[in-house]
């Protein structure tokens, strides 16, 4: 048995538990942790049975094994770039906004003072 076929499922496995205990904590969706899971699941099944590959290769009409397996690391880097993309577009949005009623309570707090003397 190959190195990888043993780290792996090991590593594939502590995620999955890492996804499964962010999930019961409340910081991940449903439908993100069963997303992961059956990535990381295919990561255990294509490391332990290289050959499987092959098989959803086929499926899909891609020549080879690797080539499915590279184009999928792909989509998912792109899905989760995307992401983390539309996350922190969202984050500005709302630092803005906290920034502008921040300032905005401060201008009228700062003018009532100055009408004090």
């Amino acid at each position: 048995m190959l190195l990888y076929s043993i780290i792996f499922p090991i590593i594939s496995v502590i995620v999955i538990i890492f996804f499964l205990s962010g999930y019961l904590k409340g910081k991940y969706s449903l439908l993100s942790l069963i997303f992961w899971v059956i990535l990381w699941s295919f990561v255990i099944v294509f490391s332990i049975f290289p050959s499987t590959t092959s098989i959803f290769a086929k499926i899909f009409g891609i020549t080879r094994g690797l080539d499915f397996v590279i184009i999928i690391v792909f989509a998912v880097l792109f899905y989760t770039i995307s992401r983390l993309y539309m996350r922190l577009d969202k984050l500005q949005d709302d630092v803005n906004t906290i920034v502008k009623d921040v300032a905005l309570s401060n201008e009228i707090s700062l003018d009532d003072e100055e009408d004090k003397p």
